[in-house]
């Protein structure tokens, strides 16, 4: 080290030493007076409490809705005359709701007994055994289909040339006797069955949809 020079160690020290600038901590500021500062936490925490609330009947007020606008009403007829008056069996199922129905299960009765398809009620309308005079009619699948808003398909008809008159009255007369019962589906897998049993019949909320012993197919 040149002669003269001195060392020194003081400003580095101190340096280290040194705290830095002074940080004031952030607490909550009271007003001292006690129950005023009771006051305030209560009324937080209930705007809070408040806030929550409207949230979640904000939130299923919504979904109330948005079900409302996909809602199927789904509901099965039949019609015994055409347009003129003639004679002939039509059976229709209809979505008269605002949504798609999901069509899950169709059952079909003839005085109380269930159907397994159009042949077995035609023949059970007309009391004629397998081995009767075949009778002419077209059929529709429904079931695991969907219908759309508004949508109606027959999913059965008898009518035309190919059927005699006297079957086309027997079958007509003997419409009143049929009762339905369908269950289906909205999107959002909500469930509803419809039982026609009488004009005031309408479709009933249902869990799920069971699987009909005799389904009409």
């Amino acid at each position: 080290m040149p002669k003269g020079l001195k060392p020194s160690f003081r400003g580095d020290l101190a340096a280290l030493m040194d705290p830095g600038p002074d940080i004031d901590p952030h607490h909550h500021r009271h007003t001292g007076r006690p129950w005023i500062d009771l006051v305030l936490g209560v009324s937080a925490i209930m705007i809070s409490l408040i806030s929550l609330i409207l949230a979640i009947l904000n939130g299923d007020a919504m979904q109330r809705l948005v079900a409302a606008n996909s809602w199927p009403y789904v509901n099965v007829g039949s019609s015994d005359t055409d347009e003129s008056g003639a004679p002939l069996l039509i059976l229709t199922m209809q979505n008269k709701g605002v949504g798609p129905a999901k069509i899950q299960s169709l059952e079909v009765f003839y005085e109380g007994k269930p159907m397994a398809g159009p042949r077995a009620l035609i023949h059970a309308m007309l009391a004629s055994a397998d081995s009767g005079p075949p009778v002419h009619y077209l059929a529709s699948s429904v079931v695991n289909g969907v219908l759309s808003a508004k949508e109606g398909v027959d999913f059965l008809r008898v009518k035309g040339k190919l059927v005699p008159a006297p079957v086309l009255n027997q079958l007509a007369a003997k419409a009143n006797g049929l009762t339905y019962r369908v269950c289906y589906c909205s999107v959002f897998d909500e469930c509803w069955m419809f039982e026609r049993n009488s004009a005031a019949s309408s479709p009933k909320p249902i869990k799920t949809c069971p699987t009909p012993a005799t389904p009409f197919q």
